[in-house]
Order: structure tokens, then sequence, then C-alpha cells
């Protein structure tokens, strides 16, 4: 197989990529072209240091955990972008996580031994960064172990690419994954930690929640003010029907016709569980968020209805670069419907 080779300089790849996220009122077309051009061989010439790694980690990761999911991913274009404009002093060329792997395992103490196994393991890449999230959350909740990898190995054309290896346990992976789901559902940047507090609270205290079901501590923190504001906040958003109903909406939209549209507008009832979707051409995107934003006036005080717009390409691709994505909400339910039960018994021995 022919692997593609960085045809740029560093330098190069830099300014297409500040080209890309500056806002000009005019932007030269064939500029335009030539830095996606370079963005796009950037991150191609990632796949053979990711690829060359993930048979190591494989073999770590089974040798600690035989039902470990193991997975790897190209940083879609849309996401590289927003990164690039979120995170300040960010650059492309220095991008780490544009060739992903994902290690997900049974559960804590599989991840830790995972993440041992690897470090201390013979290779030949080399060990540049670490970061543990597990023991410092993120302020959104997320936790994970990240281990950042430069290839080191004997094609010397890929030297110095980097590969972001994420190792975390099932319990972990079904937050993150909700915490992706409803983002995309509802519009928001919650991966990021933007967006509605009340949703961005919610997954912050599920994180809490969810540690203290995998560290086996329900009852423990029985009376806790995490404990009371978690279940007020699963009330409060709807949070068992609404992911259930986004659950009926992926259904939907996969049976949907791939030809009759590049737009859906998603409107969700949720006290019925079904979906409406209507298909836009791209033509007709002004008309779609016309009516998207019509929708969101009329179901603004009305809890039980959602409406989104979404681009179909990105959902497919992201059916295709994870196809149990949406799977994942329903170990995520599991998890909060066992936490609402533990709560239910407490109360009743209040």
């Amino acid at each position: 197989m022919s692997w593609v080779e960085l045809e740029h300089s560093k330098k190069q790849v830099r300014r297409s990529g500040d080209y890309l996220i500056t806002q000009q009122d005019k932007f030269d077309i064939d500029t335009v072209i030539a830095s996606f051009d370079t963005l796009s061989n950037w991150r191609s010439s990632h796949a053979y240091p990711m690829q060359s790694m993930i048979g190591y980690i494989r073999k770590k990761a089974f040798e600690i955990d035989h039902k470990a999911i193991i997975a790897q991913r190209l940083k879609r274009t849309p996401s590289i972008l927003s990164k690039l404009k979120r995170e300040k002093g960010m650059k492309l060329d220095r991008m780490e996580d544009i060739a992903g792997c994902r290690v997900v395992v049974s559960n804590n103490v599989a991840v830790y031994a995972v993440r041992n196994s690897i470090v201390t393991g013979r290779t030949r890449n080399i060990l540049r960064r670490e970061r543990d999230y597990i023991k410092s959350p993120k302020d959104s909740g997320y936790l994970g172990i990240h281990l950042i990898y430069k290839y080191n190995g004997a094609k010397k054309s890929f030297s110095g690419h980097s590969v972001e290896l994420q190792i975390r346990s099932k319990t972990q992976h079904s937050w993150a994954t909700a915490v992706e789901v409803v983002g995309t559902f509802t519009g928001q940047a919650l991966k990021a930690s933007k967006g509605r507090d009340s949703w961005l609270n919610f997954f912050k205290l599920a994180s809490i929640a969810f540690s203290d079901v995998e560290n086996r501590k329900i009852s423990k923190n029985a009376e806790t003010k995490d404990r009371i504001e978690f279940h007020k906040y699963i009330d409060r958003l709807g949070v068992v029907d609404r992911l259930r109903a986004f659950a009926v909406s992926t259904q939907h939209l996969g049976k949907y016709p791939k030809n009759r549209g590049d737009y859906f507008l998603l409107k969700l009832d949720i006290e019925k569980s079904n979906i409406n979707i209507s298909g836009y051409t791209s033509e007709n995107l002004s008309q779609a968020t016309d009516e998207y934003a019509k929708l969101e006036t009329e179901f603004k005080d009305d809890t039980t209805k959602d409406v989104v717009l979404v681009s179909a390409s990105s959902i497919n691709g992201l059916k295709k670069a994870y196809p149990n994505y949406f799977a994942d909400t329903t170990e995520f339910m599991k998890t909060v419907d066992k936490l609402i039960e533990a709560n239910k018994k407490i109360q009743r021995t209040v």
C-alpha cells in the first residue's frame, strides 16, 4: 500500500490553517482551495503513523482486557477548524490529535493497567505528553487518559507526526459519547464546554455520579449536594425521554433516502417518541434555516418538543467512523437508570 506523505513544509501547513480560520470579507478562491488541499494532505500524512502504532496498542490492550474496544480515526476537517478557532494559540502544524486511537476497557483498573503496559513496553515511538484526566478531571467532567506519541519508526518521512491515544473505561466512554450525542442534537459544543449551563452542569454532575457507580460508592454519597442537584437536572431537562427520542431519531435518519437532501430538519416529539423529518438541498439551505428559527421560537417554552437542523454528511460520517456511536447512549442511560433506582431506594428509607 502506498501511504500519503507530506508534500508541504510545516510553515506552509501552519499558514494554511491560519488562513482558513481568519475572518475576512473576501477570500481568494484559489488560496482557499490550496489551503484546504494542504490541510487534507497534512491530515492524510498521519494515516501511516497511526496505523503503525495501532498494532502495538491493540496487542497491549488485549493482554489486559480481551474484550477491549480499539478504534482509530483521522480528525474531521470541521473539527480541526473548530479547534483552531476555539483554542488560543493553536496552530495546524502543532495539533496533536489529527490522528487518534481509542481504547475502551471494562473498568478503571484496566484503564491504568493498559496505560502502564503501553508506556513501559518496547516501542521506538516517543511518548511526548501524558494527561491523566481521571486524577485531574476536565472542568466538563471528562475522564480518561490521553497519551501523545511522536512517530519515530523506520519511515523517516513521517518522523515527528503525532498520534493521540485515549484510554477510557466503558462507563467513562458512555458519558463522553452521550455528551457528543446531546451536543449534536441540541446544536451545542458541549464537548468543548460551550453551551447551555443546564446541560453543562448536568454532565458535570453525571460524571461525579458515574464515578460513584464505577467505584461502588452510591450509598456513601447518598445525601450529597451533588446527588440532589443531579436528580433535579434529570427531571428539569427531561433527560430520560430526551435521549430516548434522540435514539429514535437516529433510527429514522438511517432509513431516510440518502438522495433526498443535503440537510435535514428534525422535529422531535418527546412525549410521543417520534420524529418528523424534512429534507433540504444545499440550494434551499436558507429556507431550512428560516424554518429552523421559526420552530425554535415556537418550541422555546415547550420541553416536550425539540428541533435541530443537521447536515446529512456529518451524521452519516459520524455513524461510519463510529458505527456504535449512538448505541453508547443506551449504556449511558443504563447507568442513569441505576442512579434513579438507587435514589428511589434512598428516598424510601429517609
